[in-house]
């Protein structure tokens, strides 16, 4: 029960609009997460068969970053500034490794 109230507590405290973007861009790069999952195994099981994860793994990159954009933009909004260098940090290093995925993928 501790986890639903803690829920709960973010629900109440977060402007609705960032948390339905934050949860989801949360989705997104969870399904992107399990398709580089699902489709890695075979090539695993099977060495002869070629796979091509990159893609997925750009698009899920970039979705990670964007969760990571949102939160950045609200802090900025809400006047919240905990953690504010670190989050922009990682927002910077997850958007910059997907610019890199997508300049390799085209």
């Amino acid at each position: 029960m501790k986890f639903i109230d803690h829920i709960r507590e973010r629900y109440k405290k977060r402007n609705k609009l960032f948390l339905s973007l934050d949860v989801i861009f949360s989705i997104l790069t969870f399904y992107f997460a399990l398709r580089i999952l699902f489709v890695t195994i075979p090539g695993l099981l099977e060495p002869s068969k070629s796979i091509d994860t990159v893609p997925l793994l750009a698009f899920m990159t970039l979705s990670l970053g964007l969760i990571y954009l949102i939160r950045v933009i609200e802090m900025l909004v809400t006047g919240k500034r905990t953690y504010f260098a670190l989050t922009l940090g990682v927002t910077i290093l997850a958007l910059g490794l997907a610019t890199i995925e997508f300049y390799w993928l085209f």
